[in-house]
């Protein structure tokens, strides 16, 4: 039997399992799913709290750690709970387009992710297994060989060199079917702290569609982490935090060096709400990437996110322009700030990161935009109490691309682009932070109408796609921008014991990988592409005694 056929029958049994034989399922929050949606404008309308949400998991946003204690307090030892069945399914029309959906990579075709589990919790300990199985038909589509010998013909032709990263255009020339741990981990709880193994996806930060430093866009991080199960009171606020080590993996479409595909990743995030205020969040965020050449060193790396400050654009000797330094790590340190006003219904954030620390105040106040990256967004929710209803409105902007604003120095590196590392900051060929990837910049603006556990919607959207590649193109000028106009509806419902979620977006390419002909004296051809797009999202609950 083939790989596709066998997984299919896989997915089949899967659905219509009696999971009442083995127990109730469990509530489970997926990261981008529209139950998390829901909870997020729940906050902006003050009905839900904001605890753990701006450094959340699948199992954060699920299975508060200290609510462990509540059966034990039942006189309930141990607890059995079945997941729900998850399937996501993306297709797109012409070339790929994947945005935070974790392991799946939704190429040309149809791509499928499905997920399945079981939480059990015995007193303190806590073990969740939601492994994944992911399909890509991988259509054929128009792209531009890797520009490295000594990498795959399909690794990204913009990111080489001193700007390299593990990319590719297209993962291979085949279908691709795929196992993965998922959203699978061990916690073992104790007070106000827990610690375990995870292979959970992140997101860290405010962002609704983008997240600067960890977001759930590529596959999870296999990771040992601890973390605070609540608030911790102190005397400037409530803390939050989790530290992570762990390691990151080199996709199959990148070198063929052998000695290099492993990397330690070293991270942290804490969080302050403010006593004053318990609508207002501040936070901070580091993640620093090494080589490595054992998972024996891993324990080693515990403490780089505070002693890795390697310069990644500097110069040597002093005055002389040049690539002078050589980098034992790639790093992203970031800030953010989340208010939410409950009683109008609105709420702003902002993050901003840096792939370079300043070296001094000075240098901090006359260029503080030296190699950063923003996001900034708002939501206002109206609601109607009368009849359940309410209108949601969001804005996002996001940028990434980078200007050179020190001319002792030479251009920033591309975001997410290594120095210490050819992959750089990726996962299995995708970029740890923000979709939009590195040089990227985006506006993005829904409004969205909720009632009664339904929904309906918009969105507009303009992406500019890899712009500090292009001024390493020949030719360069104004009018060869990579960028994509987007329009698009959604919704989602529930159906018995199904929860629906649907998106088609319309969206047309400009200038696709550069190749502008009109305004070009090579005479480039000029591609615009329209591209349409599916996403659907479909959660089956299994309640007690339903077969």
């Amino acid at each position: 039997m083939s790989i596709q056929p066998a997984s299919f029958l896989v997915v089949l049994t899967l659905w219509f399992l009696p999971y009442s034989a083995l127990g109730q399922t469990t509530q489970w929050i997926s990261l981008g799913s529209s139950t998390e949606d829901r909870l997020r404008t729940r906050q902006v309308m003050g009905q839900e709290t904001t605890e753990g949400y701006l450094l959340r998991t699948a199992s954060v946003l699920s299975t508060p750690l200290d609510s462990m204690q509540a059966p034990i307090d039942q006189g309930v030892r141990w607890r059995f709970d079945v997941l729900p069945v998850e399937t996501h399914v993306v297709w797109n029309s012409d070339i790929p387009f994947s945005k935070n959906d974790g392991a799946l990579w939704a190429g040309r075709g149809v791509n499928t992710l499905h997920r399945v589990g079981f939480r059990t919790t015995y007193k303190a300990l806590q073990i969740i297994f939601a492994p994944e199985l992911t399909h890509s038909q991988n259509r054929p589509f128009p792209i531009f060989e890797g520009a490295d010998p000594d990498r795959s013909r399909f690794s990204s032709p913009w990111y080489v060199g001193r700007n390299s990263a593990d990319l590719p255009l297209r993962f291979g020339d085949q279908r691709l079917t795929a196992f993965n741990f998922g959203q699978s981990s061990v916690t073992v709880a104790y007070r106000g702290l827990s610690g375990g193994l995870s292979n959970e996806s992140m997101w860290w930060g405010p962002g609704v569609r983008n997240a600067l430093v960890l977001s759930n866009h590529a596959q999870g991080i296999p990771h040992v982490f601890v973390r605070t199960n609540r608030p911790i009171d102190t005397s400037l606020g409530t803390l939050e935090g989790r530290i992570i080590v762990g390691t990151l993996t080199e996709s199959l479409l990148f070198d063929k060096v052998l000695n290099n595909d492993k990397r330690s990743v070293s991270g942290g995030v804490v969080t302050l709400t403010m006593p004053f205020d318990p609508n207002l969040t501040f936070g901070i965020e580091r993640l620093v990437v090494r080589p490595v050449e054992a998972l024996t060193s891993l324990p080693g790396r515990a403490t780089d996110l505070l002693t890795q400050w390697d310069e990644l654009v500097c110069v040597r000797p002093p005055h002389v322009v040049g690539e002078g330094c050589d980098p034992r790590s790639d790093h992203l340190t970031a800030v953010f700030g989340r208010w939410i006003f409950p009683e109008s219904g609105f709420e702003m954030y902002a993050e901003w990161s840096r792939t370079e620390m300043p070296g001094s105040v000075r240098e901090w106040l006359t260029t503080p935009h030296h190699t950063q990256g923003y996001t900034i967004g708002l939501q206002w929710v109206g609601g109607n109490d009368s009849d359940d209803s309410y209108l949601r409105t969001q804005l996002e902007l996001t940028g990434l691309d980078q200007n050179r604003v020190r001319f002792d120095r030479p251009e920033p590196p591309d975001y997410y682009s290594g120095r210490a590392t050819p992959q750089g900051l990726t996962q299995r060929g995708q970029v740890l932070g923000a979709a939009i990837g590195p040089g990227g910049s985006s506006e993005w603006l829904a409004i969205d109408y909720f009632r009664k556990g339904r929904s309906a919607g918009g969105f507009l959207s303009r992406t500019r796609w890899d712009n500090d590649a292009l001024f390493r193109q020949k030719h360069v000028n104004f009018f060869r921008h990579d960028f994509s106009l987007m329009a698009g509806v959604r919704g989602s419902f529930t159906l018995g014991t199904l929860e629906i979620h649907g998106e088609w977006t319309v969206a047309r390419r400009f200038n696709y990988l550069f190749q502008q002909g009109r305004a070009n004296p090579g005479g480039f051809r000029t591609i615009n592409i329209w591209n349409k797009t599916l996403d659907l999202y479909v959660s089956k609950h299994w309640p007690r005694g339903e077969a």
